[in-house]
């Protein structure tokens, strides 16, 4: 008998080359790293570890490449317990990979390459419909095909499941899709490019949901970086203050955050406590360095949470 899963996380698998460095580089400037690291990642599977790693019984659809780093992204989803039977390797393309450049202060900047992520079909998507059935929700990104994405989103609509769209890389999705979407994620520039208007305070991510929300999507989260979130729920709009931390790496903390929120929301279905915790356990995950390296454990967050007062 199959088990029954809470969560199906559709997208993109990178193997992370990370530099260290005092600060950003400048166009045409040549820096040193202070240390370097390889660390996979991709904003998908991010997401399906984040999701693994708090408790979630979680499965992956994506693509990687024929070649080692493609294995050793399979064998790390195995490692966090993630379900990776839908993860296609596919001849003749190389494993998508991200170059990533880390200040003093955790920012970083990061080139990808899309490589077999962008091989993703709609065939492989019919091929997850099993898994879908036996899951609470779906969480999917758009490091892949934008027809690929809409296909997703009604697919798993189709199922009577939550569709969680995060919506990085901004993409122009069809109207018609977004209406599908039960909880969206996004952070200031994505929420601009909804909305149109300047995003950069609290307030005015709270103006911004109230305008994203008359796409007909009733559950939307805005990421404020240190500053936490803003979240709609029902005709509720809240902010949620994120701990204060040292930084260390912010890679990935995005989709920490969104393995993390997707998660707490379906397991109880309160978006408002899903958000609390989320922060928490993104901040959490800054505070070390990589990708999924830096991934807290339920554990790590329950002793996290002791110091900061959080019950889960």
């Amino acid at each position: 008998m199959q088990k029954e899963l809470d969560l199906v996380v559709y997208g993109s698998l990178n193997m992370d080359y990370v530099g260290y460095v005092e600060k950003l580089p400048k166009p045409g400037e040549t820096l040193a790293s202070n240390e370097f690291i390889v660390s996979p990642g991709g904003k998908a599977a991010n997401q399906a570890v984040a999701s693994a790693k708090l408790g979630a019984k979680t499965a992956m659809i994506g693509r990687v490449g024929n070649d080692q780093i493609g294995l050793s992204m399979k064998e790390e989803l195995s490692k966090a317990h993630v379900d990776n039977e839908c993860v296609t390797i596919t001849e003749d393309v190389q494993t998508g990979i991200a170059m990533v450049w880390v200040n003093e202060a955790g920012g970083n900047s990061i080139v990808t390459y899309k490589g077999a992520n962008e091989n993703l079909t709609k065939d492989d998507i019919d091929k997850s419909v099993e898994k879908v059935t036996r899951s609470q929700g779906a969480i999917l990104q758009l490091e892949m095909p934008k027809d690929v994405a809409q296909y997703t989103i009604e697919t798993v609509s189709k199922q009577g499941k939550k569709v969680i769209l995060n919506l990085a890389p901004i993409v122009d999705i069809e109207n018609h899709y977004m209406k599908m979407i039960d909880l969206l994620i996004v952070n200031e520039p994505e929420a601009e490019f909804l909305a149109g208007n300047k995003v950069d305070s609290i307030e005015s991510a709270k103006e911004a949901i109230h305008i994203i929300s008359e796409l007909g999507i009733e559950h939307i989260i805005i990421t404020l970086g240190e500053q936490g979130a803003v979240f709609k729920s029902g005709n509720v709009i809240k902010h949620h203050a994120a701990p204060k931390v040292e930084a260390i790496d912010t890679t990935g903390a995005g989709d920490c955050f969104v393995g993390a929120v997707s998660y707490f929301w379906l397991r109880r279905n309160n978006l408002d406590e899903a958000v609390k915790h989320a922060i928490q356990v993104a901040a959490l995950a800054v505070t070390k360095k990589g990708a999924i390296n830096s991934l807290p454990t339920i554990k790590d967050y329950e002793n996290f949470q002791k110091q900061i007062n959080i019950d889960i």
